[in-house]
Formats: structure tokens, sequence, C-alpha cells
């Protein structure tokens, strides 16, 4: 029921700018350079192998735009082609260097995250996290918007993502590989996500 004096619609949009804000300001910070260098060496170091179609259907990039990014990728070192899962393709690995970017980018990511909630009590930000699962876990329709939503995850702090769970019970899926894969598949076929 959305009354007219619950105001909770409106809170929720300028926490969700604010977050967005504050993690796209520190990501930005990590690599030196717009988001979507960032995003990439997340989704990349989670997702090693992909094609660069696939990684632009995941960062919502056109095919110029994906190509662009992945010569800025080449470019700064950290990000290498190998042959792909057939002739024509070529996959995409982070190099040592774009590892530890994506390491810091995640780091940044983390510390502005817990920044905001710091004034949040051990009981609030449980409420919160309760919340969130809510809300998140039936956010997705297939696996492209799976990878799209959790592009810039750190995987290793939430085991349960709920996000996954939510996608499985969709599907019916349970098991296989972690690779999240948007419609037109990408080098190991369709799979459940990045869980």
């Amino acid at each position: 029921m959305n009354l007219p004096e619950d105001g909770s619609p409106n809170l929720l949009g300028a926490l969700a700018l604010l977050v967005g804000s504050r993690m796209r300001a520190s990501i930005s910070g990590s690599v030196g350079a717009g988001g979507a260098l960032a995003e990439a060496l997340v989704v990349l170091k989670d997702q090693p192998g992909v094609t660069a179609e696939w990684l632009g259907q995941v960062l919502g990039l056109t095919q110029p735009g994906v190509a662009h990014l992945v010569r800025r990728l080449r470019e700064q070192g950290w990000v290498e082609r190998r042959p792909g899962a057939d002739a024509r393709s070529r996959a995409l690995h982070l190099t040592a260097e774009g590892a530890a970017v994506a390491a810091r980018t995640l780091r940044a990511r983390q510390e502005v995250l817990t920044a905001l909630l710091a004034p949040l009590t051990v009981e609030q930000r449980r409420q919160l996290a309760d919340i969130a699962r809510a809300l998140l876990h039936d956010e997705v329709a297939d696996a492209g918007s799976l990878a799209h939503l959790c592009r810039l995850c750190d995987r290793g702090r939430c085991p349960q993502c709920p996000v996954h769970a939510g996608f499985q019970e969709l599907t019916g899926a349970h098991g296989g590989s972690d690779r999240a894969v948007p419609s037109g598949g990408g080098p190991d076929g369709p799979a459940d996500g990045p869980g």
C-alpha cells in the first residue's frame, strides 16, 4: 500500500542516488577514469574468458562502445585477448596488473559503502541487509539481467547472493557453472550466474 504520507519510495530514490553517486566516484577514482573501465575489470575478474560482445551486453554498451572500452583496457595493460571457444572468438582475460586494479576497485567500493553504513547500529545494518535481500530476490528475469545487476559485486562478501537465488528459483536451475551469460551465450554457453 502506498499511502500519500508514506515517504519511503521518495527516501529510497534519494538513497539510491546517494549510494550510486558515491560508488561511481569511488570506482572511477580507483582506475583514474570513467566507471565503465572499473566495471569491466570487476566483471572480467569473476568471468575470465568471456567475449567482448558478452562484456558489452553486461555493461549495456553498443558494439563500438565495447570495442573502444576493450582497446582502452588493452592500452592500459589490464586486459589481454586469447583464443576463444571457437576459431572466430577472442576471450578476454585480466593481466596481473588488471587483476590488481580490479582488487583496488573492489576495496574502494567496499570502503565507501562501509562509510555510508557507519551511522547505523548493528541491528539496523541487519535489518537493511534483510530489506535489500527481499528487494533484490525477484529482480532478475534472465542471465543477462543477473550479470548486469551483479556486475560490481564483491562476490566473496556475499556468499548467499539473493539475486542468484532468485534467478535459480525463476529458472529451476541448481548447481552448474559460476558464469552468468547474457542472451546470445558466451564461451561456455548459458549458466546459472554469479553465485
